[in-house]
């Protein structure tokens, strides 16, 4: 259809409108204005397009038609995947399908799993993908289709599913997103030793460099996951810069919250803007003995990090081996748990490696999360310290690639610092 033909058929929809509303005939209403949207997407015109489907659900929503309800949903939801809106159109999507699921449409809910593994393939989530594919295997078609024709289609799916998963064994950067991180890498390397061994405050404002070009080359980038990597490595920048602001006159463990709180309501922008799941990211707690035991060798590591480096008492007034401490020591080991421990587990496993992990592959994503873990070390000035760190993200790593849980690791994270920090010293 032609620019001029869109022009006369929406002058056509909106007379029709008008005279659909003045009858009370608000169904066939809801429906012309979708079909208005689609006709302003053609366009080109994409807020009005929203506009109109917006307009169509709120009539569906008041005439409580759930089936026209999940309709404009997946418009919006298509919407956006056009603009390469995909978190927002997967939310959309979700939302059409818990509609479609409701009224027992089959066919609209595969349609719509369709478009959810789409966009989990333009972000470069081939598991997500190939699990929503999955699903579509295990809906229950529809009664009137011949048990064929539902073979042909789980042999479909089965086939694209297997693709995804080949195409997940032989994931590789671009040539342009290997100098990206490598150099990303190094100028980070670069800002820790400024700090740590020249200036604090020329390693702060190398820093602050880094996330102005990290946020530009985020923007800018045409890979969208490509661009998700480098939004979650303004976190990173972030703690180095928030971890050398002092504080007079405070307990270093408040200090420690003071500094955390923003940087973990940071991380929970980038996980809602991404539209992360809560599972996504590791914050489950299936197979929970398993995952408490796990993070029990944290105790372990703490021992050996403090007979590497043996660190003076920071903290002399919470003694554990004095009964009256040990309201303040529990306090103080809660405190450094989530602070250090769980909000390193979700930054560096949950939300880094694995947004590395379709860019880099698993191997190299877990390494390159690894190392950028490691660098947090480089202050203590000992390379056996350094080298025990890697080792043990490298494990940490390797546990939740298995695991896709972050609990144990939080909490072998936190009980390392505990022993390290609290205990061991005295």
């Amino acid at each position: 259809m032609n620019t001029n033909q869109n022009v006369i058929s929406m002058e056509g929809y909106k007379r029709s409108l008008v005279y659909l509303f003045d009858i009370k005939n608000t169904k066939i209403a809801a429906k012309k204005l979708l079909e208005m949207g689609d006709e302003q997407k053609e366009l080109g015109n994409h807020e009005e397009a929203r506009k109109k489907y917006v307009v169509a659900l709120e009539v569906y929503r008041d005439e409580k038609n759930i089936l026209g309800e999940a309709l404009a949903l997946k418009s919006i939801g298509d919407l956006c995947k056009m603009e390469n809106g995909y978190p927002k159109a997967r939310k959309y999507y979700w939302q059409a399908l818990n509609k479609a699921n409701m009224v027992g449409n089959r066919y609209m809910e595969t349609n719509i799993l369709h478009c959810i593994s789409c966009c989990y393939q333009s972000e470069g989530s081939i598991e997500e993908a190939a699990t929503i594919l999955n699903k579509i295997n295990e809906l229950n078609l529809d009664k009137n289709q011949s048990k064929h024709k539902q073979q042909q289609s789980v042999l479909i799916n089965s086939h694209k599913i297997n693709k995804l998963k080949n195409k997940f064994y032989n994931i590789s950067p671009t040539r342009y997103q290997a100098i990206g991180l490598i150099g990303y890498t190094l100028i980070m390397l670069f800002a820790e030793i400024a700090t740590n061994y020249y200036s604090t405050t020329w390693g702060i404002i190398i820093e602050f460099l880094l996330i102005i070009s990290l946020l530009i080359n985020s923007i800018s980038t045409k890979s969208v996951k490509f661009s998700y990597l480098l939004q979650a490595m303004i976190l990173l920048p972030l703690i180095r810069i928030m971890s050398s602001i002092t504080v007079t006159g405070i307990n270093p463990i408040y200090h420690m919250v003071l500094l955390t709180v923003p940087i973990m309501g940071a991380a929970a922008i980038l996980i809602k803007n991404q539209n992360i799941s809560r599972k996504k990211v590791g914050l489950t707690f299936e197979n929970f003995p398993l995952q408490l035991i796990f993070g029990l060798s944290g105790i372990a590591f703490g021992v050996m990090e403090y007979l590497i480096i043996k660190p003076a008492v920071i903290m002399p007034d919470l003694n554990p081996f004095i009964p009256s401490n040990l309201i303040n020591m529990a306090l103080a080991s809660l405190i450094i748990v989530i602070s250090t421990g769980l909000l390193q587990g979700l930054i560096f496993r949950g939300i880094i490696q694995r947004l590395a992990e379709p860019i880099l592959g698993n191997e190299l994503g877990l390494v390159f999360a690894s190392i950028l873990f490691t660098f947090l070390s480089v202050g203590w000035n000992t390379p056996l310290n350094v080298a025990f760190v890697f080792l043990i993200s490298l494990y940490y790593g390797y546990i939740f690639q298995k695991s896709r849980s972050i609990l144990g690791i939080g909490i072998s994270l936190g009980l390392c610092n505990v022993v390290f920090y609290l205990i061991m010293p005295f």
